[in-house]
């Protein structure tokens, strides 16, 4: 019961933007993400990257990246996973293990008042590589 509540109260703090403010929160999360990815090159999915040598995950657009060096990046696309996702929450991996992969589950927790999402779920993880 506890966790409908949360759900509920989660869902309807997001649902106080208007329309005009969640369509510029979208447009701004497509650009930081698009400015992210930019001079990258996408390579294959995979379904789980290890996470002891990636720093992460950082909520961008609809997505989670993870930076694993210089080099590469890791996003999963999660916004259709998980609706009320704003770059403004910190995410709390449910870990099994040293890896994180597809459909494991993770938390969003507002930083204001601290209040959890549901819980959501990772997709697929690809790799962005910079081009030389």
């Amino acid at each position: 019961m506890k966790r409908l509540a949360w759900t509920a109260t989660a869902l309807l703090i997001g649902a106080c933007a208007t329309p005009q403010q969640q369509a510029e929160t979208k447009e701004r999360g497509e650009r930081l993400l698009a400015k992210t990815l930019e001079g990258r090159v996408a390579g294959p999915a995979q379904n789980c990257i290890p996470t002891g040598f990636t720093n992460g995950p950082q909520v961008v657009g609809d997505s989670l990246i993870y930076r694993q060096s210089g080099k590469r990046i890791w996003r999963s696309q999660v916004g259709d996973r998980c609706p009320f996702l704003r770059d403004d929450q910190i995410v709390v991996s449910i870990l099994y293990g040293t890896q994180v992969c597809r459909n494991d589950r993770f938390r969003l927790v507002d930083r204001g008042s601290r209040i959890p999402s549901g819980d959501c779920t990772f997709g697929e993880f690809v790799p962005y590589d910079k081009v030389r």
